[in-house]
């Protein structure tokens, strides 16, 4: 029976737990950006811009971040990869958003709706189901590493 068999890009742990670290990495990485993005894009109202750029990166990123545990073998690879899986996680919320027009927030908050009620009232209804499609399929590219 020998040693046992270890991945060397995540700092030689053992293979069932490893793949749990590069799922874990991966999944809070990916999760964790995707909600500070949506709230840097409801603060400076630069959604439009976001959701433009990330359409025009999420092909690379997603290829990249593929094949970047054959292109970089460190222990860092499953962060980068949760990184570069952020334009497609955040296009599809990011769409949602573009929807919403302008002129809602302001109207709500004249008819005395605080910014809480106007997140639990307007924009949670309509950012719910691509918010938890993107925790789903940040799980699927953890697992899928």
């Amino acid at each position: 029976m020998g040693a046992p068999q270890v991945i060397p890009s995540l700092m030689h742990i053992p293979l069932p737990y490893s793949f749990l670290w590069g799922f874990t990495c991966i999944s809070i990485t990916s999760i964790f950006l995707v909600f500070v993005l949506l709230m840097l894009a409801f603060a400076t109202h630069a959604g439009r811009i976001f959701y433009i750029s990330f359409f025009m990166l999420f092909i690379p990123t997603s290829v990249l971040g593929i094949f970047l545990p054959v292109v970089i073998n460190t222990p860092y690879t499953p962060f980068l990869q949760g990184i570069l899986s952020l334009p497609l996680l955040a296009l599809w919320p990011l769409a949602k958003l573009e929807t919403l027009p302008e002129s809602w927030g302001a109207t709500a908050r004249e008819l005395g709706a605080n910014q809480s009620t106007c997140l639990q009232l307007i924009i949670w209804p309509l950012l719910k189901k691509p918010l938890i499609a993107s925790f789903f399929l940040s799980l699927f590219f953890g697992i899928a590493q």
